[in-house]
């Protein structure tokens, strides 16, 4: 019961995060976004088994693809097809690493965070650069990248202790059975 709240709960922060994010102002150096998608993502994706994970991971997809869809000249420069496999990639990296370290845990929830925003941004940078032609490195570039990164690596513990009384304590599949009682 609580895993199906927590998904209805997730999906219902998918959006919200997008419209919050974009109502935050810029990081005043290099004017660098705060991205809370990926944040909700990573906490999504390690709190649930893997299956729901995946479905959720298919609708985070969605959701950034329809945020980040634009059209240029009759072509669409960014589509679906490129969050649905990034996301799908991360899930099941954020699932062997939730295996891995026995359960959720807010430090892998950050990093994750950061992970995830990192290749992100880096990989729509990327992606447009092959689409418009050429590769503008610069420092202001990297710090867009980068400063976000960090603000989820921040921003991550805050959703993470906020919403973990959600998540559901699986107990052992097997419990020893109980010792007869044999006296009255």
């Amino acid at each position: 019961m609580r895993q199906g709240i927590l998904f209805i709960i997730l999906l219902l922060l998918l959006p919200i995060s997008v419209a919050v994010q974009d109502l935050l102002p810029a990081i005043p150096p290099f004017q660098g976004r705060v991205q809370l998608l990926p944040v909700v993502f990573c906490f999504g994706v390690m709190a649930l088994p893997l299956v729901p994970s995946l479905y959720f991971a298919l609708a985070t997809a969605l959701v950034q693809g329809l945020v980040l869809l634009q059209i240029q000249s009759g072509q669409v420069e960014l589509g679906l097809t490129v969050p649905v496999v990034f996301f799908l990639t991360w899930a099941i990296l954020l699932q062997m690493a939730s295996e891995a370290t026995h359960g959720m845990r807010w430090e892998v929830h950050a990093l994750g965070s950061a992970a995830v925003t990192l290749t992100l941004l880096g990989i729509e940078f990327l992606v447009l650069c092959v689409k418009r032609g050429g590769l503008p490195l610069e420092m202001t570039v990297l710090l867009r990248v980068v400063i976000p990164s960090v603000a989820a690596l921040l921003i991550a513990p805050l959703l993470y202790f906020a919403l973990r009384k959600l998540v559901p304590v699986f107990l052992e599949e097997n419990p020893l059975p109980k010792k007869p009682n044999f006296s009255r």
